[in-house]
């Protein structure tokens, strides 16, 4: 088969390479394919081999080799159709994380725990991926975990809201076994520690049941890679030649005329900047699995998460000169400037119980789970210039958000002998209910009084929320064997939401083995993301230079007179075909094509407003505006209710456009005999392009003011450029005696980016990383592992200079794109002992 070059931006010779690999490459235990699979279909007895959709199998063990904190680092590493971008912003995205699967949004991708619906973070993302919000993969105690299978296919139809991209679905442990395993590691450069300690075991209750618990805690130290302030960038303000008094310094941090350089200047911090790199966390994680038979028939089942973040973000610096300017009392308190750290303390609870069984000829679940996430945010080291200092506070409350949901499910399935089928067909039919509720909490007044606190300003008290909403489903599925050879899934999901209405989805799968090791499958499949209930009653007030910037509901009196409409759900079509084949008992080799059409893509309004603090009328963009531009843009804020003052800027988010995604992903795997030990090697690359098929029109009440856009160019690249368009994996791990060795190569494809100054583009380029550890075991039980990630310490190449606004060149000594998967860190070593009971 050939790809073309320039439709994925991928080597030819790399994809010939990849083929032709087939003996020496990386990883996958065998064993694996024969798992019983509980993701992608609700029949019974389905593996990885003979699935109709591709599911990927990611062991403990390979989890655990991967030398990284938490889940959702770890499976960067495991799957290449996977993007954890290193920082999308600063703020609090750089606490709470997410991944997109196949260049869709993160929310795109459903996440389940023993086969339930896991509950999302209560932060919603504003920059990056506008308006997201998903689980934290980061808080489930990977100890906990035996495997994650990740379906790689839509499945709205069996699962509902969420699972366009795909499915994550991760399995607890259940059997009586047990460990206690502790690593520790840091940067090349000696800052970014990282360590963690995990403990886990099992128990058989009187043969009758089972109970598995674990509990994790990991750190990570900040790791700091800003760029020098350039020598002339000053940082105080200046001494006038003719009193000797201070003076705020000119455009750029110049020397303004008659005035001389702040003697501080001698002693100042040429790197004060802190909030490029790795911020700190400390996480503390519990997990719980357990079933008891009732009797030979019924089961009582139940499990849970807990988990306690604490991490804080550093912000920009606040340089002495920008204090003399907005508060001079402030620097008896920050003589040489301040860094702000947006602070989170999260507590994250999940718990599902139920009992499932058999009778009557069939199989049945019922079910109710909870999830909660409960954020309350600060800011430290800060300041609000509105108050008097010395003597006011530093430290501020911003507020709280909390988000949960209730699930209630009644599974049930059957085998039908319908006459002419090769098998029984398998009937399986279900209902679900399901409660959402999220609440936002204003912070203490000084947080958000005038200006509001440095950095992050308090949640006001007209931005406090508290909205919930329903939704019921009934859905049903058929799978059936007509010929031996061929099987056939079909499901369908009907749906009501209380808030925007009904949906349907439907899902049919086909599998057809055209020898023993030749098999064709594909899925067609409808779906959609209904739009997050904490995004919907999201609104935050802050302070841009003096400035408010509104980001208002979507359906708040103020967004709708200034265009805005209730959101919409994204709405999916997807098919994917593929070949599946497996020469060897042992070797499996797997090809998918995909394409999946996501209409009404989320995304955030132009700014829409006016500034006049530099003396000059400028919108939303920065751009100057007429008299007649300004007085209509003062006219239409006044009619939705806002006072423009000396300036104001709104937006909201929206439904923005749609989109086409195509890929493709290729798997091959196999385990050797070599030299005595054995040789596990795996290969996997995926390939993804996705385009503009529609934009949404520019609301009437805005079209005519200048720089409005549904989609500018910058926001479409957000959209559309923010993974990398091709990743590839390659794995080998050796096995002799005590001794295992394991090496991975990764290779993330090149980064298309705007360059903002010349309307054209520039690429990062493609990278590949190493990964590598040596492990011996020193007796059954007991083992010790080195490793290296990143070990030949790859870091993303400077912007080019045209890239550069003019105030970046005249302060920095450099810059970078962080948005990308490689990251500014660089190396990390780690050293991890493991002790099974």
């Amino acid at each position: 088969m050939s790809v073309p070059q320039h439709r994925f931006g991928l080597p030819r010779r790399t994809i010939l390479a990849l083929l032709l690999m087939q003996p020496m490459l990386a990883m996958a235990q065998a064993e694996e394919a024969q798992t019983v699979l509980v993701t992608g279909a609700r029949a019974s007895g389905r593996t990885a081999d003979n699935s109709a959709a591709p599911v990927d199998i990611i062991s403990a063990q390979q989890l655990q080799a991967s030398g990284k904190l938490n889940l959702l680092e770890a499976l960067d590493t495991a799957l290449p159709s996977f993007n954890l971008p290193a920082r999308v912003q600063p703020d609090l995205g750089s606490i709470v994380r997410a991944g997109q699967l196949r260049n869709l949004d993160p929310s795109h991708t459903l996440i389940l725990v023993n086969g339930k619906r896991r509950h999302s973070t209560a932060i919603v993302n504003e920059d990056g991926f506008p308006g997201s919000v998903a689980p934290d993969l980061a808080l489930i105690p990977t100890g906990a975990i035996a495997r994650v299978e990740v379906l790689r296919d839509g499945a709205s139809a069996i699962y509902g809201s969420d699972a366009i991209a795909g499915v994550i679905n991760i399995i607890l442990k259940s059997d009586d076994s047990g460990s206690i395993s502790g690593q520790t590691g840091r940067s090349y450069q000696g800052d970014g520690s990282n360590s963690y300690a995990r403990i886990d075991g099992g128990s058989r209750l009187n043969g009758q049941g089972f109970l598995h618990a674990s509990a994790e805690f990991n750190h990570q130290s900040p790791a700091v890679r800003n760029f020098a302030l350039n020598p002339g960038y000053l940082s105080y303000p200046a001494v006038r030649n003719s009193d000797g008094q201070l003076v705020k310094l000119g455009p750029n941090n110049s020397l303004p005329a008659g005035a001389s350089p702040n003697p501080a200047e001698a002693r100042r911090n040429g790197n004060p900047w802190r909030n490029l790199g790795l911020p700190e966390s400390s996480t503390a994680t519990f997990g719980l699995n357990a079933g008891y038979d009732l009797n030979d028939s019924v089961q009582l089942y139940g499990f849970g998460t807990y988990a306690r973040r604490d991490a804080g973000s550093a912000q920009n610096f606040r340089l002495p000169n920008t204090i003399f300017n907005n508060n001079k009392g402030l620097l008896a308190v920050y003589p040489d400037g301040f860094t702000p750290f947006e602070t989170t303390r999260e507590r994250d609870f999940a718990l599902t119980g139920g009992v499932k069984g058999q009778g009557a000829g069939w199989s049945w679940d019922l079910s109710a789970s909870y999830g909660k996430d409960d954020i309350d945010v600060g800011v430290e080291h800060s300041a609000n210039y509105s108050l008097t200092y010395p003597g006011a506070q530093t430290d501020f409350y911003i507020g709280n958000q909390r988000y949960s949901r209730s699930v209630l499910n009644a599974d049930a399935r059957r085998p039908l002998a319908l006459p002419g089928l090769a098998q029984p067909a398998e009937l399986s039919v279900g209902l679900e209910y399901s409660r959402e509720q999220q609440r936002r909490s204003a912070g203490e007044p000084a947080s958000y009084l005038g200006g509001g606190s440095s950095a992050l300003s308090g949640y006001r008290p007209v931005d406090a929320s508290d909205t919930a909403r329903r939704s019921h489903a009934a859905y049903a599925g058929l799978s059936v064997q007509p010929l031996p050879a061929l099987l056939i899934d079909a499901a369908a999901r009907a749906e009501r939401y209380s808030d925007f209405g009904n949906k349907l989805s439907g899902r049919l799968s086909t599998r057809y083995e055209l020898a023993p090791a030749w098999a064709l499958r594909a899925t067609v499949s409808n779906g959609f993301h209904a739009p997050s209930l904490v995004t919907q009653s999201y609104s935050n007030t802050s302070d841009h230079a003096g400035v408010p910037y509104l980001l208002a509901q979507p359906t708040s009196a103020a967004a709708r007179a200034l265009g805005a409409q209730a959101l919409k759900p994204e709405q999916a079509r997807s098919i994917t075909a593929g070949l599946v084949f497996s020469p060897a008992s042992s070797l499996r080799l797997a090809l998918d094509l995909y394409q999946i059409d996501v209409d009404n893509r989320l995304g955030v309004s132009s700014e829409i407003g006016i500034d006049r603090s530099s003396g000059i009328a400028l919108d939303g963009s920065g751009q100057a505006l007429s008299a007649q531009q300004a007085a209509a843009i003062e006219s239409l804020l006044r009619g939705a209710g806002l006072t423009p003052g000396n300036g104001l800027v709104a937006h909201y988010f929206a439904n923005v456009g749609d989109t086409r995604t195509r890929g493709l992903d290729f798997t091959a795997e196999d385990s050797l005999k070599v030299t005595g030990g054995r040789l596990r090697w795996s290969a996997a690359l995926n390939l993804n392009k996705t385009t503009l098929t529609g934009i949404a029109p520019v609301p009437a009440v805005l079209q005519g003011l200048p720089n409005i856009d549904t989609l500018n160019k910058s926001a479409q690249y957000e959209l559309l450029y923010r993974a990398p368009r091709d990743k590839e994996i390659l794995t080998l791990a050796y096995d002799q005696g005590p001794w295992k060795v394991q090496f991975k190569e990764t290779r993330y494809g090149r980064l298309k980016r705007l360059n903002s100054n010349t309307g054209g583009d520039y690429y990062i380029p493609a990278a590949f990383v190493t990964d590598a550890s040596v492990g011996y075991d020193i007796t059954r039980q007991l083992s010790l592992t080195v490793g290296a990630n990143n070990l030949f310490n790859r870091k993303p190449s400077q912007l080019p200079l045209d890239a550069r606004s003019s105030a970046n060149l005249a302060q920095y000594s450099g810059a970078v794109d962080n948005s990308g998967p490689l990251g500014v860190v660089g190396g990390t070593w780690y050293a991890r002992a493991t002790l099974r009971f």
